[in-house]
């Protein structure tokens, strides 16, 4: 569940765009933190002056893992996992949570606009970035509002089976999150999820190496639940 396959850690350190690349700034935040909501912004580092500009900012995370999460009442919407080389804005109307201790480079976003106006070497894989964007939330808005949790799950897989830094046929990967968690992220509850698991276990899909560590075993049996 990634917006882009682009990492714009690597763009920036084209020597071209090093100019750029010092304009952010870098903020760490500690897990389970939420950095962003609909309703304010919190940069968790109480002893610094607030900035005003940082209310409304771009940023790349560096290390660690954020998700972008839509909230309605006691249910939770996961809109995308952010990996190092990943872009978002703060100017949104969704939730930004750490799940794992990260490190963010941050530039408010007028001087964002005016070095992409100015460097116009960045713009194109900033283009390339927001157009993925825009499908992988028309997909996921698909998913929830017209698929059943199964197609849900097995498109998930498929996702983190592509992003895997593995290339042969039967992918490792790793669930980005608990049992709780992905049920959230996925609109059903957390004994479900635990029960389609292990039936694609049982069916030879997927392999459990370990808690939250599965092996796909038959990426085709999977995409064809996606039909």
């Amino acid at each position: 569940m990634k917006f882009s396959n682009i990492n714009l850690l690597d763009e920036l350190a084209r020597p071209e765009l090093a100019p750029l690349l010092s304009a952010f700034h870098e903020r760490r935040y500690v897990r389970q933190a939420i950095i962003f909501s609909p309703q304010y912004e919190d940069d968790l580092a109480e002893q610094e002056p607030h900035n005003p500009q940082e209310d409304n900012f771009v940023f790349i995370v560096k290390s660690g893992l954020v998700r972008i999460y839509l909230s309605y009442g006691d249910r939770e919407f996961t809109i995308a996992f952010l990996k190092p080389g990943d872009l978002y804005v703060s100017h949104s109307n969704a939730f930004v949570q750490v799940l794992e201790d990260a490190v963010l480079l941050l530039l408010d976003t007028p001087t964002f606009n005016r070095c992409m106006m100015t460097i116009p070497e960045f713009t194109v894989p900033i283009v390339r970035v927001l157009g993925g964007m825009l499908k992988s939330c028309f997909s996921i808005i698909d998913g929830l509002a017209l698929r059943d949790v199964t197609v849900r799950l097995a498109r998930l897989l498929i996702d983190l089976a592509h992003e895997s830094d593995e290339k042969t046929q039967e992918r490792l990967i790793r669930l980005p999150l608990s049992g709780e968690m992905l049920a959230q992220t996925l609109g059903t509850s957390r004994q479900t999820i635990s029960t389609l698991l292990t039936d694609f276990t049982r069916l030879g899909i997927l392999q459990k190496e370990q808690r939250g560590l599965y092996r796909i075993l038959d990426e085709d049996r999977l995409r064809e639940l996606l039909h």
